[in-house]
């Protein structure tokens, strides 16, 4: 399950985004999730609920996004979204150029004040 070790980076990007802003607490983060990334969303949630709990990011929401796969056939160049192992809709050949879907980073993450986070 290799979700738990992206989980626990997740996690330590995020403690180090709020070291760097002088510290508080990490409120909420938003993933991009590629269709072709092979991380399966919900159980990476649960496994960066796990990572956090202790430390500054322990109740952070995180939202995932999933970016779908955007291929461009190789034989008519069409794009389109869809999978792999199927063919191209607009002439039926295989192989692809993979455009989007490959997706697996933070966008974004929102940190509470450090004096809010002391209360």
């Amino acid at each position: 399950m290799h979700e738990v070790a992206l989980a626990e980076r997740m996690v330590r990007i995020a403690l180090e985004a709020a070291a760097g802003n002088g510290g508080g607490r990490v409120t909420s983060a938003r993933l991009l999730l590629g269709a072709l990334s092979g991380a399966e969303p919900e159980t990476l949630r649960f496994a960066f609920e796990i990572a956090a709990r202790g430390t500054p990011a322990e109740g952070c929401a995180l939202d995932v996004v999933r970016v779908p796969a955007k291929l461009k056939c190789r034989t008519c160049s069409a794009e389109h979204e869809g999978e792999l192992l199927e063919p191209c809709p607009n002439c039926r050949s295989m192989g692809f150029e993979v455009l989007q879907g490959r997706e697996l980073r933070i966008e974004s993450i929102d940190l509470e004040e450090p004096s809010a986070a002391r209360g």
